[in-house]
């Protein structure tokens, strides 16, 4: 690694010396892996509306193949191009750090930090676990013998991190500190929610179960891992009951689990009520047909607050909190303080469900981490982006 970083300090002073360009922004998303996410949404705006030059960078083969057969710019990483028009940005877009892009070649580069969900589980500055702690003071100290490091870790140092509402503003300076440039644009990611035409097969297959008088929800469990809670085991073995209460309700539910988890039942779980949602069906992207939903189920993914901004019903099934806590260390931001039903059995849910429980103040709630519901964040960061700019 240290001979690694070495070849990243003469990188990163080569990008230091190449000229910037205004009209040249870099995406990444998910370490370099997925064209995903709130850059994935934001991409997608400017390559549309604005004249500025969007380059997505990947490390992944596969991904660069079929975004360049759809005429999109995109590059390896780590290839010449890649590395020449990392160093020739202004800005760059990413959903988790500097991991996203190409580390090395970011000398004034301005970082726009998208993140990828309002937080619940504790992460960068709110993770107190001692290997995390000691981690972040190892990379401090190497900052100093490795200035590439310095985007990554001191957040101060972003152009702009998104946040959506005065509220979320608070609970995002636990995670990148009270320095952190915060500023409510909300995350472009939702902006798809407000479509107004969605061509999706399940999207139609969903609405053809509406038009039959079914509500239809998704259910959306956090991934555990090895050794936790087993969350796909604590479904299966309630099929049945499930099942039954899905019809005395005329009700049909979506699932959308981890994809770990979806190899474990893909091949088992045969149901006509409860049905699996693969990757493919969706592009890897949920957020193409999650305005479709008319309830979601799910326990600590922050997919709870993005489906909040659709003002409809959300459940919490938390069957493990003690035990989910035990091996993750505390909440940031504990999910009873947003104030939606939280039960522990499927039977709870379920009736929950029949009974179609109106959620009180879920506008209010709602309104409290969305300050914007209109489909205009990748608007608003543009907007900021070019007034920080100039």
């Amino acid at each position: 690694m240290f001979f690694k970083y070495l070849l990243g300090n003469i990188l990163y002073f080569f990008s230091f010396l190449i000229p910037k360009s205004k009209k040249i922004w870099v995406f990444g998303s998910w370490g370099g892996q997925q064209f995903a996410d709130n850059p994935k949404y934001f991409y997608n705006y400017v390559n549309i509306e604005k004249d500025i030059k969007p380059i997505w960078l990947s490390k992944n083969k596969n991904l660069i193949s079929k975004l360049n057969a759809k005429g999109l710019l995109a590059f390896h990483t780590y290839s010449f191009l890649g590395i020449w028009y990392s160093s020739r940005a202004s800005v760059g877009v990413v959903s988790h750090g500097l991991v996203d892009l190409n580390r090395y070649a970011c000398a004034r580069m301005k970082i726009v930090q998208t993140w990828h969900g309002i937080p619940m589980k504790p992460v960068l500055l709110s993770d107190k676990k001692e290997h995390a702690i000691k981690k972040r003071k190892i990379l401090l100290k190497m900052m100093f013998f490795f200035p590439f490091l310095k985007k990554e870790l001191l957040f101060d140092r972003s152009l702009i991190i998104c946040s959506s509402s005065s509220h979320v503003k608070e609970l995002f300076r636990k995670v990148f500190g009270n320095r952190s440039p915060l500023y409510n644009v909300g995350f472009p990611r939702l902006d798809g929610l407000f479509k107004t035409v969605n061509n999706n097969l399940i999207c139609k297959e969903i609405i053809s179960f509406k038009r039959e008088g079914y509500q239809v929800g998704v259910y959306m469990p956090t991934y555990r891992r090895k050794g936790e809670f087993d969350i796909i085991s604590f479904l299966v073995k309630n099929k049945s009951k499930i099942e039954y209460q899905l019809i005395e309700s005329k009700s049909i539910l979506y699932l959308k689990v981890h994809p770990f988890d979806y190899f474990k039942i893909k091949d088992t779980f045969d149901s006509e009520l409860i049905r699996i949602i693969s990757n493919e069906e969706i592009n890897n992207d949920i957020y193409e047909i999650l305005e479709c939903f008319d309830f979601l189920v799910s326990d600590y993914s922050s997919i709870v607050f993005d489906f909040l901004v659709l003002v409809k019903p959300i459940y919490l099934l938390v069957p493990d909190r003690e035990s989910y806590i035990s091996s993750n260390g505390d909440f940031v931001y504990d999910y009873l303080s947003i104030d939606l039903p939280v039960v522990k059995s499927w039977t709870e849910l379920l009736l929950l469900i029949q009974n179609k429980r109106e959620i009180k103040n879920l506008e209010n709630i709602s309104s409290k981490y969305h300050l914007n519901k209109d489909g205009n964040n990748s608007e608003r960061l543009y907007n900021e982006i070019i007034k920080k700019l100039n």
